[in-house]
C-alpha cells in the first residue's frame, strides 16, 4: 500500500473499492475458523458462539487493516504499533472471553474446583491472546504483501507517465514538461540536453542515454551528441538528416551529424 494513499484516502474510499474482496474474505474466514480451525471456541451449544468469536477475530483484524496498521506500521512508527498491537490483542482477548465466560462457567470452570478457576480464566486470555497475535502476525504478511503488488503498480503506472511527459526547464529556466510526442531531436551538450519541439527549445541537467532508455524504441541516436525521434525523420544519410518541420512543412529541418 502506497503511504501517501493510505494516509491521505478516505476509510470509505480504501474499503468500498474492494468491497467483493472483503466480502469473500470475511465469509471464508468465518467458514474455516468455525469449521477447520483449532482456534474456534470448545463450546458445544450455542452454534452461533463460533460465529460471534470469528466475527470478534475479523473485527480486531479490520481495526488494524483500517487504522493501525496505515497510522503506525506503513509509517515506519514500528515501535508505536508494537505497543498498539499488544494492548489492542490483549483487550480484544478480554473482551471476548468475557463474552463466552457464562457458557465456559456452565461447560468447563463449573466441572473444576473454585481454586483452579481464576487460573483457568486467565490462561483462557492467554490462549486466545496469542491466537489473536498469531492470526495479526499472518494478516500483516499479506497486507506487506497487497503493499507491494501496490506499489509495483505504482511504479508502472509513473514509469507509463513519464513515457510521454519530460520535465524539462524553458529558455526563463523556469520548470515545465513537455509531451514526447512533441519531440524532434535532442542534442546533448556536456552534461546538459536540450530538446527541441514543435514549440521551441528546452534543456534539462541529464545525459543522452538517460533520455534513449526512457522513449525507448520511438527515438535513433545518430552519433555522440544527437538523439532523433523516428515518426520526425524525412530522410537520412551519411552526412545530414532530414527532419519533418511542423511549424513550416515547406522548409524540413536539416541537421548535420558529423
Amino acid at each position: 500500500m502506497d503511504e501517501n494513499w493510505t494516509k491521505n484516502t478516505p476509510f470509505s474510499r480504501r474499503f468500498g473499492r474492494n468491497w467483493v474482496f472483503h466480502l469473500i474474505f470475511c465469509v471464508g474466514f468465518a467458514y474455516v475458523f468455525t469449521h477447520m480451525s483449532v482456534m474456534r471456541p470448545l463450546i458445544p451449544h450455542p452454534a452461533y458462539l463460533e460465529y460471534a468469536c470469528a466475527a470478534f477475530v475479523l473485527l480486531f483484524l479490520y481495526l488494524h487493516y483500517c487504522f493501525l496498521i496505515p497510522k503506525f506500521l506503513l509509517q515506519r512508527k514500528y515501535t508505536q504499533y508494537v505497543v498498539m498491537a499488544i494492548v489492542t490483542a490483549l483487550v480484544w482477548s478480554c473482551c471476548e472471553v468475557g463474552f463466552l465466560k457464562p457458557y465456559l462457567d456452565k461447560y468447563f470452570y463449573a466441572k473444576v474446583p473454585v481454586p483452579f478457576q481464576t487460573g483457568l480464566f486467565v490462561q483462557n486470555i492467554v490462549a486466545i491472546f496469542m491466537r489473536n497475535i498469531a492470526t495479526l502476525s499472518i494478516y500483516i504478511l499479506f497486507g506487506l504483501y497487497e503493499k507491494a503488488v501496490s506499489e509495483e503498480k505504482n511504479m508502472k503506472a509513473a514509469s507509463a507517465n513519464q513515457l510521454h511527459l519530460l520535465r524539462v526547464k524553458d529558455r526563463q529556466k523556469e520548470d515545465c514538461f513537455i509531451e514526447i510526442p512533441q519531440l524532434l531531436y535532442c542534442r546533448q551538450d556536456r552534461n546538459y540536453t536540450h530538446y527541441f519541439t514543435r514549440d521551441g527549445e528546452y534543456t534539462t541537467l541529464t545525459t543522452l542515454k538517460e533520455i534513449k532508455e526512457l522513449i525507448g524504441e520511438d527515438c535513433v541516436q545518430v552519433g555522440r551528441n544527437l538523439l532523433i525521434m523516428r515518426q520526425a525523420i524525412l530522410e537520412e544519410n551519411s552526412e545530414y538528416v532530414t527532419l519533418h518541420n511542423p511549424s513550416d512543412p515547406e522548409n524540413p529541418i536539416i541537421i548535420s551529424v558529423k
